[in-house]
């Protein structure tokens, strides 16, 4: 379902090829995180980093070096999302004077860029566990909660027209 829709799309659906297994098990245990079911088999069995919203999905690879070059502090995904519902940008705006915010967003990792300093967020422990994030605060927006990954593509692909059928209820991607 979700690779015919991408192929719909041409260059626009392209994306990079799947993680292997034994490299997501290495990287679960050195981040000490187990990453949401919907990602997770994502990247395994349709695709890692390319066709996504905004400027597309980064593939896990980027995320993992920013673990590797200490944005994530150790601990830091295995450590549980604070919030559960949104969180405006005057929550943030007193954590430092270079407009780092990341430190207070334990337990999610970048995984998408929508434009300058604005980002998409998965969350891979606490309450809000495998949902999608707009992180705005760097721009001096909000932080703003959203779908489960799997719902949150497939709007997407359907926001697109590639895919047609109902948005509600929970799909899977494979």
């Amino acid at each position: 379902m979700v690779l015919a829709a991408l192929a719909s799309l041409g260059d626009k659906g392209k994306l990079g090829p799947q993680c292997r297994s034994e490299y997501v098990h290495d990287l679960e245990r050195r981040l000490e995180v187990r990453f949401p079911e919907s990602y997770r088999s994502f990247v395994l069995q349709v695709g890692d980093g390319g066709a996504g919203p905004g400027r597309g999905l980064w593939p896990l690879s980027r995320a993992a070096r920013w673990a590797d070059r200490g944005v994530y502090a150790p601990g830091y995904l295995a450590t549980p999302f604070p919030f559960t519902a949104r969180v405006p940008y005057e929550h943030f705006s007193e954590l430092d004077d270079y407009g780092h915010h990341d430190d207070a967003l334990t337990g999610s990792m970048i995984i998408g860029e929508i434009g300058t300093h604005t980002y998409f967020r998965l969350v891979v422990t606490g309450p809000a566990r495998g949902q999608v994030w707009r992180d705005e605060v760097a721009a001096n927006g909000d932080l703003i909660p959203g779908l489960d990954f799997a719902d949150w593509y497939l709007n997407w692909l359907r926001r697109l027209g590639a895919l047609k059928g109902s948005q509600t209820g929970r799909r899977r991607l494979v």
